[in-house]
């Protein structure tokens, strides 16, 4: 869950680049005064038209300015903080700005989010304040829907991106990504394959009533229904925020992918 933050961080990026203008083609020099019919037989050339009015000269259209390069990838916070002010007023945005590497971390999340895994190390600055609350003792031992209010906030940052912004902004620092990914060690190519696996496992998560079975085990509980606890860690991590913001998230994420 804590990974979906960094989607706005990508979201952040992307301001500058939905904010240019396509130049515009121009106009086609108008044709030549055609002969007139009127002209004399056997007269060398045909009398000269009579000028057209004075016609003010043409503006020129403004070329578009062209884009500004990328960063290095040492030097892309400043990029980041930037345009992310521009882009998302939520506190959460501007703490995951705060933290060093800020497309290093985004990487980095994705990577852990596609192989399922919840990214709490990079993330940890995320963490919610309070502690998961249950209700009830075994066998009618639950989650209780207190412990989703922790959660409100984050996914209201999510549910709020737009989603053509967040995919303009993919493709903005999508080379910085590209390079940050090959730095783990993977081959020239597959971030973007990385990023779509991220965002499909999230938003295929199953949806859940609203105070879902635990089981106690040893400083932790489970789910007791054996198909939710056999899910992805990641995906479990969202069914931790409850229904609504779960629901909130996983919509948001197909939306992404979709524009994507």
């Amino acid at each position: 869950m804590l990974g979906v933050l960094l989607l706005v961080v990508a979201a952040l990026a992307g301001y500058w680049w939905l904010t240019r203008e396509r130049p515009v083609e121009p106009e086609a020099a108008p044709l030549a005064e055609p002969l007139r019919e009127d002209a004399p037989l056997g007269s060398a050339e045909p009398p000269l038209a009579e000028p057209p009015p004075a016609a003010s000269e043409p503006t020129a259209t403004p070329e578009p300015a062209p884009a500004a390069p990328l960063p290095a990838l040492a030097d892309s916070d400043p990029l980041a903080r930037e345009l992310g002010a521009r882009v998302s007023a939520s506190p959460l945005a501007a703490a995951a700005l705060e933290e060093s590497g800020v497309v290093e971390r985004f990487v980095a999340a994705v990577d852990q989010l596609a192989e399922g895994k919840a990214p709490r190390r990079d993330l940890d600055f995320l963490r919610p304040r309070g502690r998961f609350l249950v209700l009830g003792s075994e066998p009618d031992l639950r989650i209780d829907p207190a412990s989703y209010r922790r959660y409100d906030g984050l996914a209201q940052a999510v549910a709020a991106l737009d989603a053509e912004t967040v995919a303009a902004a993919y493709r903005r620092i999508a080379p910085l990504c590209e390079e940050s990914y090959r730095a783990l060690g993977y081959p020239e190519g597959g971030f973007e394959t990385r990023l779509r696996t991220a965002l499909k496992l999230l938003a295929s998560t199953p949806r859940t009533g609203d105070t879902p079975p635990l089981v106690a085990q040893v400083k932790r509980y489970e789910f007791a229904d054996p198909n939710l606890e056999s899910l992805a860690d990641a995906q479990k991590q969202l069914l931790r925020m409850g229904p609504r913001n779960a629901k909130l998230v996983a919509d948001k994420l197909r939306e992404i992918e979709a524009a994507l």
